[in-house]
């Protein structure tokens, strides 16, 4: 007897490069998935797909929300590994356990964002910046790579891959743990960090002769020019990113530095406007795992509970379940940069409330104030610094790995 779906029938008599190349790739995640767990066959076929979409949203492997957990019957029928689920838990590491195969293999996804990035899923995590998923790569995948052979060969593998994604990097090798993010920037982050600052110091003019009454602007050249800002770090026709970091956090660090420079001669308007829509507008470019860190508060990032961690991967500015904030409120995707940014800071949430002029904020427990949307001149500074420890992550993790294989890999990183 046949057991198989209708569906599941249909997808047989496709040919197989009408299945990958057309119905596949033009599936939702959550369709691929469901289809994955129909048959041994589907799940092969689809994996590749799925790990690209996993690895460059940040996917987490299972989520367990806290209504759920509070519901006593529920949970007494709940293996107990997934009451809790450990947030670093990524889907992509769960795919690559069965499909160690795929981590170098190269093709096109398209992020949150609409950036459209052609990359191995192993330059997915370093475009990205995602160092806890390449420590959980090298970990967990690499390093439990029996034939000795193959595993040395993985190792200068990533060399290799890290070079392709990092072509501009001249620095020594191993790599030093003090260097900054900036290292990592290609061309096109440079030119994308230069053309911010030009048109900051537009939007400090506009803004400055602009009321901005009840944080609102008033006149069509303000808006503009904030829109003008966003257009550089928003996807461009025809453009596919091959090297460099998806988003150079350096965006967020010139925007804090304009935002501290003007904290004192702009009033409390001024400033709940910048707020929204500058640092709104740069949270949604983020990446999801900056998304994801930002949400949280980047000064948590490296608290001894969380070390080695990094984010809550069941939490983000793209997440569907944020904590603290209302359903009506979330996702933030389409909201960013209009009726709200979010503290990078300390994760706050600051939405634009029914009263004109005010903001209601929101943490991880829910609403925690109503006001001016003015956050603090040194919540705000601190961006810089926080960003600068994630990226020295990333020198760490490398710097080990590499001294750990010296015996067997000889690379000259820097031609």
């Amino acid at each position: 007897m046949d057991t198989r779906t209708n569906s599941e029938s249909l997808l047989d008599t496709l040919p197989k490069d009408i299945k990958q190349e057309e119905l596949y790739l033009r599936s939702p995640l959550s369709v691929l998935g469901l289809l994955a767990q129909t048959s041994k066959q589907y799940e092969a076929d689809t994996a590749f797909l799925r790990l690209l979409s996993s690895a460059v949203d940040a996917e987490p492997e299972s989520y367990t929300p806290d209504s759920y957990l509070k519901d006593k019957i529920r949970l007494a029928f709940t293996p107990e590994s997934y009451q809790i689920p450990d947030e670093s838990r990524l889907a992509a590491i769960a795919l690559l356990k069965r499909h160690p195969e795929l981590l170098f293999k190269e093709g096109r996804v398209t992020d949150h964002f609409g950036r459209k990035i052609k990359a191995s899923p192993y330059r997915l995590l370093l475009g990205a910046g995602d160092v806890w998923a390449l420590k959980q790569v090298h970990e967990e995948i690499i390093a439990k790579i029996e034939d000795p052979e193959a595993r040395a060969k993985a190792e200068i593998q990533t060399k290799a891959e890290f070079q392709a994604q990092f072509p501009d990097y001249k620095g020594p090798w191993p790599l030093d743990p003090n260097m900054p993010e900036e290292a990592l920037y290609d061309k096109r982050n440079e030119a994308q960090i230069e053309q911010v600052k030009a048109q900051l110091k537009i939007i400090v003019e506009k803004i400055t002769a602009d009321p901005c009454t009840h944080g609102q602007a008033t006149k069509d050249e303000t808006i503009k020019a904030v829109a003008e800002l966003c257009k550089i770090f928003a996807p461009k026709e025809g453009e596919i990113i091959k090297t460099g970091l998806h988003f150079p956090l350096g965006i967020l660090k010139e925007i804090s530095k304009t935002y501290d420079a003007h904290f004192s001669p702009w009033n409390s308007a001024k400033l709940a406007y910048f707020s929204r829509e500058v640092i709104g507008g740069a949270e949604a470019a983020l990446t999801a795992v900056d998304g994801q860190c930002v949400k949280n508060g980047l000064v948590n990032i490296n608290k001894d509970e969380r070390k080695g961690k990094g984010p809550d991967r069941r939490d983000g500015l793209f997440c569907r379940h944020p904590k603290g904030i209302p359903a009506d409120k979330a996702p933030f995707a389409d909201k960013l940069g209009k009726t709200l940014f979010v503290d990078p800071y300390d994760g706050e949430s600051c939405f634009l409330s029914s009263p004109v002029g005010y903001f209601d904020w929101y943490n991880k427990i829910g609403l925690a104030a109503g006001g001016m949307a003015t956050p603090g001149c040194a919540r705000v500074a601190r961006v810089g610094k926080l960003m600068e420890n994630k990226s020295n992550s990333l020198w760490e993790l490398l710097c080990s790995r590499t001294q750990r294989s010296q015996h067997t890999v000889a690379m000259d990183i820097t031609k």
